[in-house]
């Protein structure tokens, strides 16, 4: 269910995301908030789990405490060089004008009552605090607000945050740990927590949704079979058979089953329906023609078998179209689709046939005086009427889809599209303290060296207004002056201004500044192995390698798609990122990827499905017109559905425009239906074609209706927008169906009997 989990394996940042994961553990937190009116309980409570952690498998470290002390007292061996700079700059003119100020020929017009310039002293002091407060606010984060009445506990798992399992493991393990702390209110929050919420939220969801399926389904063959009961087991277990050997298939091959095959469960129940309730219509037909139930048997599936066949080979070429798309997700749902899609056929076909003939040893099911519909009298429509409807349908149909086409809204925003859990109190709480609330962009190092040269690069491009969309970056050769050649002789030239002479010459305001710059560059060979435990964790790897990491913060919305895009295109002009030296991970730069993984190459699964569906109809017709009879509704359809999106101001976005691919798959089977009764000339014209098939359609339209029932209940904003674009498709489809094949197949009427009448 996580989004790194949809992309293939074999594309980079798939890999990138899997190998981070391996060495520093999940890409997110567990955050516990502890909350009582005794400070020293919250931080012994804290303490105590740290203690209760340790060693457990699942914990990557935790975090509950910050020394803010130690980033005091050595500020200034984390500040940039340019501040470095700065600072150097200002002692020198300071001491140049405590030097002049000893020169009996200089006057400083400046100065009131002999006392000092106060410009240079507030500036000396100003500038430390402004330092203090730029460098230590970032790096020092506190846990806990100022009373210590609320207390942050940061938890890293071992695990990746698609594994659910270990996620509900060390909630639980943390959770029972607290339960029995009395006087201490606890609230949970973090990516663990919610992916957790996430599971807890679509796991019931798909249970009901296929429940609710298979309620449907029932309910359907209730009416269509309820003269027949018998008939409801005999449709029942085809249906039921394919999509459990397809589920199965997906744990035997992938061991799984993903947010996209999930569809699976809502999509093959209601082509499998289609398929039977052929089957048996064309039973029943040839029953009511007073043939005995093995010929009708044989009548049914020699008459129904090639077109059942014929749409189900397009359902598999586009569920295969769907391979073109590198996300892993949907690949797998492109596999395990085709499967599917065949075995609905084959088991369709045989299992309903077999289990007629099982039911039927005995006692024959009675048929006489089954109605399929009542039946009226129509008369056909005049060829130049038919002629100016077609036109009109064409033209209306085309305007439509070029009007919905022109500006099609395209949903970029995530928020959209992905489960956004609410604020929760721990969210509230958290504000309260100094515990950031960012999600880094995570960048792997082939070694500890290579930390600096990532620095500069990204300084450099960062200074020239380069990289609009990143923020900042902290790399442990920030925190190493030791490895720094250039800031070291900075503070080495900085420590020889403190000659006893200028120390003697400063006023007490100046000197408690100098002071403290003194005692900071008093430790300025700290090396990381003095740095706290917690900044060395952050830039270690879980082997022990220092350095390892570096974390880069944007200045985006991680919601807005395009704003990801730019970010990883960003990150691309910094050496080191396109070729991959720098492995990379995150939550823009996973979205960034999907957004162009599906965007460059939908279009090449509905171009390879549009000629598949082409083959296979040439390949079934061997007439190019009949071909493009049958595709005709599919077309007119999707140009109504696009006029409809567009006017009714819905979007399509990275999920939703993947129902395009299924709805073309469905749209074909009805036309096929019709179009083969007509060519067959079962006697009368396309009006009393239509009333005999019109029963039968509407039931495998309305089958193929009931997986997006289940998909509008959805809490996901992704998958309710599938079953929202797939709703409106499939309307538009049997209206088309039901409004072009008359049309069409009565002029074809029309000229028949011109032709007719001509030779008479």
């Amino acid at each position: 269910m996580q989004l790194q989990d949809a992309i293939s394996a074999n594309e980079s940042n798939s890999v990138d995301y899997h190998e981070i994961e391996k060495y520093f553990g999940g890409l997110g937190s567990l955050t516990v908030v502890l909350q009582s009116p005794d400070s020293l309980k919250n931080y012994n409570t804290a303490r105590d789990l740290a203690n209760h952690l340790q060693g457990d498998t699942l914990v990557h470290f935790l975090e509950y405490q910050t020394d803010v002390d130690f980033y005091r007292k050595h500020s200034l061996l984390y500040i940039e060089q340019e501040d470095l700079d700065s600072l150097e700059d200002l002692l020198t003119d300071l001491k140049h004008d405590m030097t002049m100020r000893h020169n009996p020929l200089f006057v400083d017009v400046d100065e009131e009552d002999g006392s000092p310039s106060k410009a240079t002293t507030d500036a000396t002091k100003m500038d430390i605090e402004k330092l203090e407060a730029k460098y230590i606010g970032i790096i020092s984060r506190s846990h806990a607000n100022a009373d210590g009445t609320i207390r942050v506990v940061d938890i890293y798992p071992r695990k990746p945050l698609s594994d659910l399992n270990a996620s509900r493991k060390m909630l639980a393990n943390v959770d029972a740990f607290l339960e029995n702390r009395k006087d201490i209110s606890v609230y949970y929050t973090g990516k663990v927590y919610d992916t957790i919420l996430t599971g807890r939220t679509l796991l019931p969801e798909a249970k009901f949704a296929g429940k609710m399926t298979a309620l449907f389904i029932l309910i359907l063959f209730i009416v269509h079979f309820y003269r027949q009961p018998q008939l409801i087991l005999v449709s029942a277990l085809p249906a039921t058979l394919p999509i459990l050997y397809t589920l199965a298939l997906a744990g035997i091959l992938y061991g799984r089953i993903n947010l996209f095959t999930l569809l699976l469960a809502l999509f093959l129940p209601g082509q499998a329906c289609q398929i039977i309730t052929h089957v048996l219509n064309r039973y029943f037909i040839e029953r009511n023609n007073q043939l005995g139930p093995q010929l009708s048997i044989e009548s049914a599936v020699l008459g129904i078998g090639p077109s059942t066949a014929a749409s189900a080979c397009i359902m598999t070429g586009l569920y295969l179209a769907l391979y073109l798309v590198p996300i892993q997700g949907l690949q797998e749902l492109s596999i395990l689709g085709a499967i599917g899609s065949f075995l609905n056929w084959s088991l369709g076909i045989l299992l309903t046939t077999a289990l007629l003939q099982l039911f039927q040893r005995k006692k024959p099911f009675t048929v006489n005086s089954f109605r399929f519909q009542r039946e009226y009298s129509f008369k056909l429509l005049s060829y130049r009427i038919n002629k100016i409807f077609i036109a009109i349908v064409s033209v209306v149909s085309f305007v439509g889809f070029i009007y919905g086409g022109y500006d099609l809204k395209f949903l970029y925003d995530f928020s959209e599209t992905e489960i956004q859990h609410e604020r929760n109190t721990a969210d509230a709480l958290i504000a309260q303290t100094g515990f950031p609330q960012y999600d880094p962009i995570i960048v792997m190092l082939p070694d500890k060296a290579a930390g600096e040269d990532l620095l500069e690069n990204f300084q450099k491009f960062h200074d020239k207004g380069k990289l609009p969309t990143l923020d900042r970056i902290y790399t442990l050769a920030q925190f190493s002056p030791r490895n720094q050649t250039e800031k070291k002789q900075t503070l080495k030239r900085i420590q020889k201004m403190f000659t006893p002479e200028f120390l003697q010459s400063l006023d007490s305001t100046n000197l408690r500044s100098v002071s403290k710059v003194n005692e900071i560059l008093y430790n300025m060979d700290l090396d990381e192995e003095d740095a706290p435990e917690d900044l060395k964790f952050k830039f270690s790897d879980n082997r022990g390698n220092a350095g390892i990491f570096a974390f880069i913060f944007s200045n985006i919305d991680p919601d807005d798609g395009l704003a990801c895009r730019h970010l990883q295109s960003d990150l691309m002009k910094i050496e080191g990122f396109e070729n991959h030296t720098f492995k990379f991970a995150g939550t823009p730069v996973l979205r960034a990827s999907f957004l162009d993984l599906v965007l460059k190459n939908l279009d090449k699964s509905l171009a390879l499905g549009f000629i598949l569906i082409w083959f296979f109809l040439l390949l079934y017709y061997n007439r190019f017109s009949r071909s493009i009879f049958t595709l005709l509704p599919s077309l007119f359809a999707m140009g109504w559905l696009i006029f409809l999106l567009r006017i009714m101001g819905i979007g399509l976005s990275a999920y939703s425009s993947l129902a395009f691919v299924i709805l073309f798959a469905f749209s074909v089977d009805g036309s096929l239906q019709l179009w083969t009764a007509f060519y067959e000339k079962q006697g009368g014209t396309a009006l009393t074609i239509l009333q005999r098939k019109f029963f039968t359609v509407s039931v495998s339209q309305t089958a193929s209706l009931i997986g997006t029932y289940g998909l509008l209940i959805s809490s996901h904003p992704g998958l309710r927008s599938i079953g929202q674009i797939c709703l409106l498709g499939l309307v538009c489809i049997f209206v088309s169906q039901m409004l072009i094949f008359p049309l069409i197949a009565g002029s074809l009427d029309n000229y028949r009997l011109l032709r007719q009448k001509k030779r008479k």
